[in-house]
């Protein structure tokens, strides 16, 4: 079996169209080519007395007329930052068609944060109301390195970027490494949340946090928030947006942890339309409702933005397809 490091990753990864191949799978899940099974979690209290879990997520999608099957096992500690570690990590298992046997194993770090930007780029771009000029981000890790690199690349347009963690340094750090690179765009280290996401055309959590925070009216007209991390939306925010687009509603229905799974199983979440029984009435009136998922918005089948002035969430809770396609090509760009 090969193995192939962060390292070789992060290199092959530079070859590869992401966002393409984000793009590409949504239209292989719109259309069937795709078998996403529910993902399976393992949870415990270290010794330290911090939470730990282990994710196992795979997944079969077909892409440019070929089938690529694998799955990625993710670990993560709350504590790992304080360790001077990344707070998650894995690796990501291809197999073979024929056989089932694994054939690469990748480090998953790259990857994951790779796709997880290019699922938020593409939203984005397929919601925005006009090219974002004010990119508010909370938190200052590796996803948010990694979305800020890649939307600085595509979108010129860009010309603010308001930065807070809840270490000032991350943030500084931060904006000092990016602005170097990026000297057309200001970039601002917030003390408060609120300040970075207040008229902000565009707003990325990527936290840990498990307690919401960031209330309706602090979102913008006409704004993007994507919801990458768990909780940092709070309920009054996804119950007041014009529209709430998922990834994927299976996922969804399946999850007993992040908020808008939580408020499905409560019953406060209509799923989107072709998921609703036509002869049985909603429950009262639920506080969201899931208005497409993004291969609806990919292949057309769903409209988008119907108003400038419409707050719009995205809340992908990411699908492993994704991960084993960008490893997939990773690999054939390796043999070749």
């Amino acid at each position: 079996m090969l193995q192939l490091t962060d390292v070789d990753v992060a290199a092959l990864l530079e070859k590869t169209d992401v966002v393409g191949t984000v793009r590409e799978v949504f239209l292989a899940h719109a259309a069937g080519r795709t078998v996403l099974p529910e993902e399976s979690c393992l949870r415990w209290t270290n010794d330290e007395g911090e939470a730990c879990r282990s994710l196992n997520m795979p997944g079969l999608v077909e892409i440019d007329g070929r089938r690529i099957a694998g799955t990625k096992v993710i670990n993560a500690s709350l504590g790992n930052p304080a360790r001077g570690l990344a707070r998650a990590g894995g690796l990501i298992l291809l197999f073979d068609l024929t056989t089932a046997r694994p054939v690469c194993a990748l480090d998953a770090a790259h990857i994951s944060a790779g796709r997880t930007a290019a699922v938020s780029v593409l939203a984005t771009e397929l919601l925005w109301a006009a090219p974002a000029r004010a990119v508010a981000v909370v938190g200052a890790g590796a996803l948010a390195e990694a979305h800020l690199e890649l939307a600085l690349r595509r979108w010129p347009s860009v010309r603010q970027v308001r930065l807070h963690d809840r270490v000032r340094e991350r943030a500084t750090d931060l904006a000092e490494r990016l602005g170097d690179t990026h000297r057309t765009v200001a970039f601002d280290v917030t003390a408060t949340a609120e300040q970075a996401v207040r008229e902000a055309d565009l707003v990325i959590p990527v936290t840990t946090t498990t307690s919401g925070y960031i209330p309706a009216d602090w979102i913008a007209e006409g704004a993007v928030v994507v919801n990458v991390s768990l909780d940092d939306l709070t309920p009054e925010a996804l119950s007041a947006a014009d529209q709430v687009v998922v990834d994927d509603w299976s996922l969804v229905a399946a999850d007993t942890t992040r908020i808008l799974g939580r408020m499905h199983r409560a019953g406060d979440v209509l799923p989107p339309p072709r998921y609703r029984d036509p002869d049985t009435p909603a429950p009262g009136r639920p506080a969201v409702e899931v208005t497409a998922e993004l291969c609806d918005l990919v292949d057309g089948s769903a409209e988008g933005r119907a108003a400038a002035t419409d707050r719009i969430i995205v809340n992908p809770f990411g699908m492993s397809l994704h991960d084993v396609a960008v490893a997939g090509r990773i690999y054939q760009e390796f043999l070749t």
